[in-house]
């Protein structure tokens, strides 16, 4: 039976995506109650990603979703200056929990079927997937050059052809940082300062901009190696690219992203049930089972398209440590980028 279930629940998604494509479904900018019957959401995720998910929640609640995206940092800048935003969509824990002050607390009626891990991130946060951070490799490019993990990247041959963007734009960026300060530091991310200074050497001064510029860099054969999250190389793999995921031999920190209501909302209960409808059952089973995203409820299981967990060496950081380091570990960084960070 709850095969059944999944199977239905997928094609009635399925069709919605169709509908999509062939335009019978859009975002329609204003709902026809008015500017109350909309939330305005900013957010860094693909829009591959976000359109059916939109879209099925405007078609079950009848609430239209204006989508705004750009990068997590300049997303929470948006928020802070006061503009007209009801909901962060995206951006990892350790990016936005600094800024938790300007999200309105609440807690979905979904936690209780979360990971206990996932569950009480924090009163304004709310867990939305789980996204590892990984290497995507250009297979048409990688010649005899071999990577398996961050050490592998301090190769000569591959100067000047990582993809890597600024931590200080990019929420995947700042998780990575984290990751080699904790991987290759041995736990210890003060230790981890060494490698990264070799690693932002080998960048010869290419620091992108944003997130989407990494794996579609690497996709497009800009660069051989881009240093991404999961959810991004599935779906470059799923688009037919030439690419591989290289989960780092070092270890991997697996982060969820959340779903962040601002204080300053002008549709807070719109708000509040897009993070109840995405976070739910249906929702989360799709956006596993379709998008290559890990679900934080316990109750969907991951994609085949993605590595079990429990093959994957995953690293544990100071969730309160990370975030409390975030501004002086990016200023760290930018200064060997020979910039000053001027978040």
């Amino acid at each position: 039976m709850k095969r059944v279930r999944r199977i239905l629940v997928t094609l009635a998604l399925m069709i919605i995506v169709a509908a999509i494509a062939y335009g019978v479904i859009s975002s329609r900018g204003v709902a026809e109650g008015g500017a109350e019957n909309k939330v305005v959401v900013v957010s860094p995720h693909p829009i591959e990603f976000m359109k059916p998910l939109a879209c099925e929640f405007e078609a079950q609640t009848g609430i239209t979703v204006e989508v705004i995206r750009c990068g997590t940092s300049e997303a929470v800048s948006r928020i802070q200056d006061g503009e007209k935003i009801d909901v962060l969509w995206g951006g990892s824990i350790l990016s936005v929990g600094s800024y938790e002050d300007l999200f309105l607390p609440y807690t979905t009626e979904n936690e209780d079927s979360f990971y206990a891990e996932y569950r009480g991130a924090g009163n304004a946060l709310t867990c939305f997937t789980d996204v590892p951070s990984i290497l995507m490799v250009n297979t048409d490019l990688l010649g005899d050059i071999t990577i398996n993990g961050y050490e592998d990247l301090l190769n000569p041959a591959l100067a000047g052809k990582i993809a890597y963007a600024s931590p200080e734009k990019s929420s995947s960026s700042f998780e990575h940082l984290t990751n080699m300060l904790y991987a290759m530091g041995g736990g210890d991310p003060e230790k981890g300062w060494d490698y990264v200074e070799e690693f932002a050497d080998n960048l010869s001064g290419k620091l992108l901009d944003s997130s989407s510029e990494v794996y579609q860099g690497v996709a497009s054969g800009k660069f051989v190696v881009g240093l991404t999250f999961e959810e991004a190389a599935i779906t470059m793999l799923k688009g037919g690219k030439h690419v591989k995921v290289v989960y780092m031999n070092e270890g991997v920190v697996s982060t969820p992203d959340g779903i962040y209501i601002n204080k300053n909302a002008a549709n807070a209960d719109g708000a509040k049930a897009f993070v109840d409808f995405m976070t739910a059952y249906n929702t989360q089973f799709y956006i596993a089972t379709d998008l290559g995203r890990r679900s934080v409820r316990e109750d969907v299981e991951s994609s085949s398209l993605v590595a079990a967990k429990e093959d994957i060496k995953i690293l544990q950081v100071d969730k309160d440590k990370v975030i409390g380091s975030r501004s002086d570990w990016i200023s760290r960084f930018m200064g060997y980028m020979g910039e000053d960070g001027n978040e």
